[in-house]
């Protein structure tokens, strides 16, 4: 699927002539030179790597079915360790397939083998046809699985397969990088002259060599058309274009590995993703294909499994709202509807059962249960309006042309006066808080006005406040810690809570503490509407030391750097902006001399975050701060190096200690 263009590295590709248009290798014919070497040359500590792949892609048209894509794909891995040997054995190839409707990708072709040395021979393992799986995921999507059989340390192993698609808008997007390293990665495509792709290459910076070239083609089609009579013409006949062919080829990428904060996976791994822009066919005007979210607007607005549902809340007409005021009605709506449904758990943008099946059934996919909900709203005199999304981690939204494999998720967006709520269902969170997972980029309100992007990171934060009190004696240190956690610090707190028990969240937290005595833990009412606060205390023996080594508390503020690498391939994605503040003030015995840390004040570039970090004394009272603010929530990679040094420099002031010494 098409992703966000603002995070696109360009891939850089060196023009060249590449000699020879068979495959890289062919599927169920192997020697011994393909077991290689015992590890990857280019990433020794790889467990597995893959030896070659390919994908083709090329056209073809059938008179039922029109103009269809044919994909062949083949792999062949080495594995190095035999720990790894179930995931890389273990393979999965999803295909979008809608339980409505005609269009469908469809898999089929399935080859696989596992190839070991035995006795100095080659052994070859084949895979069964009945041991290739099918199972549904969603409405959607289907999944074909296979286990290739006898995988141990040194094999090799190979499988290939096909797809057909009707979905040629967006072809088929191949992956250069992997999760394991690839030595060579091959893909060739042919498009008709007919059809005006836009081939955007994305992800991470990888050299490859390409090739173009024109090749002549011929495509057997059949045609209507209505004559000056009135009448339905059919014909059929060869139409020859001058196809666009191209390979590219890459060697020796480096895995995809994970990084702290990084989002969306799926938008970094170097690949080109293909969008039909036009069609120009002989004797026919230029006709333009890519969507536009006007457009994409006006479809939601008339489908059965969005619009349409919203249209008809008369299955909550017998439910009143004892509030005249309308955010109180908003509010009862969703309070009764959150207590009535259910969620399945099932993650989708379209629902047809929603409003009064949802209702009567009490169980619903996210879009039926937020679907009902809007529809109940409405019914009330209420604005409110579907907004569609992509959750963190499953891709950003194509900013230009809309596509459906971008979205798989629906929240209500309710527009009260001036202000506007955030509603999901299936949160379980009160009225107006939305979930981590939603908070990813823009989402687009579906509306009669024409739609709009909104951002889904809007009034979104994380904030820790605590007060301490801390009495330093001859003999002993003690705290009173009082603290105060506010938008998704709250959430996250409750959720911990509602999730084990008070008793075992306090047992997890205290042990956070393990050179203190942990006492007298208080917790506020668990409200997610409501800030929560948490009271304890904390003491600890110095041994009647002459020096006494007092650390800053760090405990509900960030204490170590998590931006560790030397350079950063994905943006560093906050899911809300965040505040961290703790004040301690320090009663120290007479007779000792205070050695502190020095006070720092630094900002990051274009107001993005700050960090204050003051110590001063007052006689017996030392006074500390740790104020660490963090405004932003998307940071580039080329924004990588301020934000790994300001966290290095929290980390170091934080560790650093005051010392008190005996006069």
């Amino acid at each position: 699927m098409l992703k966000n263009l603002l995070l696109i590295i360009s891939t850089v590709f060196l023009t060249t002539v590449v000699s020879g248009q068979r495959y890289p290798f062919k599927v169920g014919k192997i020697d011994k030179s393909e077991f290689g070497p015992d590890s990857c040359s280019f990433y020794p500590e790889a467990n597995s790597m893959i030896i070659s792949e390919y994908g083709d892609l090329d056209f073809f048209y059938t008179e039922q079915d029109g103009w269809k894509y044919k994909l062949r794909v083949g792999v062949r891995k080495k594995v190095f360790d035999i720990t790894d040997a179930d995931d890389v054995a273990n393979i999965k190839i999803r295909a979008y397939e809608p339980e409505k409707g005609m269009s469908k990708e469809e898999i089929g072709s399935i080859k696989a083998y596992s190839y070991n040395i035995v006795d100095g021979k080659i052994e070859e393992t084949k895979l069964r046809s009945k041991e290739v799986f099918k199972k549904r995921l969603s409405d959607y999507w289907v999944e074909y699985s296979f286990a290739i059989p006898n995988v141990k340390k040194g094999t090799v192993i190979e499988y290939y397969y096909e797809k057909d698609s009707d979905y040629i808008t967006n072809l088929h997007t191949w992956h250069f990088q992997k999760d394991i390293p690839v030595a060579y990665s091959e893909f060739r495509y042919s498009l008709p002259e007919w059809f005006n792709y836009q081939a955007n290459q994305l992800g991470n910076l990888v050299l490859a060599e390409f090739e173009n070239e024109e090749r002549r083609n011929d495509y057997r089609i059949s045609w209507n058309n209505i004559g000056s009579d009135g009448k339905i013409n059919r014909g059929s006949g060869t139409m020859t274009s001058n196809d666009r062919f191209s390979r590219m080829i890459a060697k020796n990428i480096l895995p995809l590995e994970d990084e702290p904060y990084m989002n969306n996976r799926s938008d970094v791994p170097s690949r080109i993703e293909f969008q039909l822009i036009s069609t120009n066919f002989p004797n026919s005007a230029m006709e333009m294909v890519a969507g536009n979210y006007p457009t994409f607007n006006k479809e939601m607005l008339q489908s059965s499994s969005l619009g349409r549902t919203i249209e008809n809340g008369r299955f909550i007409k017998d439910f009143e709202p004892s509030s005249s005021e309308e955010l109180g009605k908003a509010v009862e709506i969703y309070n009764h509807l959150n207590k009535l449904l259910s969620w399945n758990e099932v993650y989708t943008f379209l629902s047809s059962d929603a409003g009064r099946k949802v209702y009567n059934d009490e169980v619903g996919n996210v879009a039926g249960l937020n679907l009902t909900l809007i529809a109940a709203l409405r019914e009330h005199g209420i604005n409110a309006f579907p907004v569609i999304l992509s959750t963190r981690g499953n891709g950003t939204v194509h900013p230009v042309y809309p596509s459906y494999n971008d979205f798989n998720y629906l929240i209500a967006l309710v527009q009260i006066g001036e202000k506007s709520f955030f509603c999901d269902l299936t949160s379980g969170l009160s009225f107006g808080l939305l979930p981590r997972r939603c908070r990813n980029g823009n989402g687009w309100m579906v509306s009669e006005s024409g739609g709009a992007w909104i951002n889904l990171k809007q009034n979104s934060t994380y904030s820790n406040y605590a007060m301490i009190k801390t009495t330093v004696g001859f003999d002993s240190i003690v705290s009173e810690v009082s603290t105060r956690e506010k938008g998704y610090a709250a959430i996250q707190t409750i959720n911990s809570i509602k999730k084990e028990s008070l008793e075992k969240y306090q047992n997890e937290f205290s042990s956070e503490f393990e050179n203190y005595e942990f006492s007298k833990f208080g917790v506020s009412e668990l409200d997610y509407s409501q800030p929560i606060d948490l009271k304890f205390n904390l003491s600890k023996s110095t041994g009647g030391n002459e020096v006494i080594y007092l650390e800053t508390p760090t405990w509900s503020t960030i204490e170590k750097n998590p931006f560790k690498q030397e350079n950063r391939f994905s943006s560093i994605d906050f899911a809300y902006s965040q505040s961290y503040t703790v004040f301690n003030t320090l009663t120290i015995p007479d007779g000792y001399n205070a050695e502190l840390p020095e006070s720092i004040l630094v900002r990051l570039p274009g107001e993005a975050g700050s960090f204050v970090f003051q110590v001063s004394q007052n006689g017996n009272i030392i006074n500390f701060k740790s104020d660490v603010k963090i405004d932003k929530t998307l940071f580039s990679t080329l924004e990588y190096q301020h934000l790994k040094q300001f966290y290095e420099l929290i980390e170091k002031k934080h560790s650093e200690l005051i010392i008190l010494k005996k006069i």
